[in-house]
């Protein structure tokens, strides 16, 4: 894998680390007596987690190969762009209150995020990348 795919990946799912602001956010519904509609519970609850898991998926990035890991990147931002389209489908049943945020803030931003979030993904599946996982695999079992 090149230094440019390496910081790639890094800054596309780094940029995804304001989703950790959403524990901010979960006091705000309705159940706890603030203006946004019960439905973005969900969406800010699992961007919370997904935003604090972030940082330890960055140090696997760079610390540690082999297919699992791969696979936990995978998985990470498989999970993560699909969270975001969840927050898609939640602004258009449940609209966040304009007071919190314009209709087209929320759309844009998580949009944008959903994007980079499926860039990373996209890279991650680059034969070059695949196969810098996998070489630990190979290195570690040693001559056939």
């Amino acid at each position: 894998m090149t230094p440019t795919v390496k910081w790639a990946i890094t800054l596309l799912m780094g940029a995804t680390i304001f989703r950790a602001q959403t524990i901010l956010f979960l006091p705000q519904v309705q159940m706890y007596g603030g203006p946004a509609p019960d439905g973005w519970f969900g969406p800010w609850l699992s961007d919370t987690i997904i935003g604090f898991i972030l940082p330890v998926m960055l140090y696997l990035f760079w610390t540690r190969r082999g297919l699992a890991v791969w696979g936990a990147l995978v998985a990470y931002n498989a999970v993560g762009a699909f969270d975001y389209s969840q927050g898609l489908i939640t602004q258009a049943i449940s609209p966040m209150p304009v007071e919190m945020a314009s209709a087209t803030t929320v759309y844009l931003g998580i949009g944008l995020f959903m994007v980079a979030q499926l860039l990373a993904l996209g890279l991650l599946f680059r034969r070059d990348v695949i196969a810098d996982f996998r070489g630990a695999v190979a290195r570690s079992a040693g001559p056939a």
